[in-house]
């Protein structure tokens, strides 16, 4: 046994305190040290960022360091980075407090595998499948999105650096697509991109859509002239029936020889009423050449109310020719009106790439 008896302090006792305190200081120096040197790090580490990441992907980046916690992941569950994958998805819920017309961006990125300009405008599940195929990376959308909805998506084709993309607005009632490209002197990176986008017009299902592209999407639709054209409809409650000419042009846009967007442009020659069918609307397009629109809408073809139109045809003679028939799509609406009817074009400016 030492000589020196041990002494526990008690907590109570004078020396205990000042052990407590003199610990206390130690303790609040060390952290004061320690959060002005994390700051100093947080600080470099930003200005570093700055220079490669984006202000979205810098704020992500910045709390995981705040907040080491796979929560912080949670704010962002919808999107999906370019280190992950260079596609930004938007979760395709739908809102009833939407305004008609209104735009809702799905998706959009600056990699795709749609490689050319190509524009779709899409209102069933089956036409959305087959781009989904072409393109990869899109949002999954159910049959029942597609009640409400229509789909536009844009592809602007390969570029050789970084800057570009693609803008879609809607303006009196018309979509306009625009090329989107870098300001003179802009750093930008140095790769291949193919920017896309995707959107959801809401209410749009079921009425028609005009539509307006940029210079890079005009290059690749080539122009049809109707050569012959015939429609009749007939409905309502006194069973009205009418029958007319149609006459006009259509322009084409095809991709991949699996789809093929169509942007009518009919006028009817009915003297008792005007009748047109601005409208825009992709179908799927066989090895063969056949072609069907699932669904568009009719237009003034046919009176209102209608459950709009089928359009099914055949690419022929190098694709310089292409015949469609119309017909409305079955409907449970009482006294409703209903049409079909046929078109005939043929192409006014050679497409290179052709059949």
């Amino acid at each position: 046994m030492s000589g020196i008896e041990e002494r526990q302090l008690s907590p109570r006792s004078g020396r205990a305190k000042i052990a407590q305190r003199f610990i206390a200081g130690n303790l609040a120096s060390n952290s004061r040290r320690k959060s002005a040197k994390r700051t100093t790090e947080i600080d470099s580490r930003e200005n570093c960022l700055a220079i490669f990441l984006s202000p979205v992907s810098r704020a992500l980046v910045l709390m995981l360091i705040l907040v080491p916690s796979t929560q912080v992941l949670g704010y962002f569950r919808s999107v999906r980075y370019a280190d992950e994958n260079p596609v930004i998805t938007m979760t395709a819920t739908q809102n009833k407090e939407r305004k008609p017309d209104e735009i809702k961006v799905l998706a959009e990125g600056f990699h795709s595998s749609i490689n050319d300009a190509f524009i779709a405008v899409v209102r069933d599940g089956e036409t959305y499948a087959a781009l989904e195929k072409l393109a990869g990376s899109l949002p999954k959308l159910d049959a029942n999105f597609f009640q409400s909805y229509l789909v536009v998506a844009a592809f602007l084709g390969q570029r050789n650096t970084g800057g570009y993309s693609v803008e879609i607005t809607r303006n009196a009632g018309a979509i306009n697509v625009i090329e989107k490209k870098p300001g003179k002197g802009m750093m930008v990176t140095q790769m291949i991109t193919s920017p896309f986008k995707l959107v959801a017009v809401v209410g749009g299902a079921n009425s028609s859509l005009s539509l307006t592209v940029d210079n890079a999407w005009q290059q690749r639709l080539f122009p049809f002239r109707i050569s012959s054209g015939h429609f009749k409809m007939s409905g309502g409650i006194a069973g009205t029936t009418r029958e007319f000419d149609l006459a006009g042009e259509l322009r084409i846009i095809v991709e991949g020889s699996t789809l093929a967007t169509f942007v009518f442009a009919l006028r009817g020659t009915d003297p008792a009423k005007k009748r047109t069918l601005i409208e825009s609307a992709t179908g799927i397009v066989t090895t063969d050449g056949h072609v069907t629109i699932n669904k568009m809408d009719a237009g003034s073809l046919v009176d209102r109310p209608n459950s709009g139109l089928k359009a099914t045809g055949q690419f022929s003679d190098s694709d310089s020719k292409v015949a469609l028939n119309l017909v409305s799509l079955p409907s449970m609406i009482a006294d409703g009106y209903s049409g079909m009817g046929t078109i005939s074009a043929t192409i006014t400016k050679l497409r290179p790439g052709s059949r």
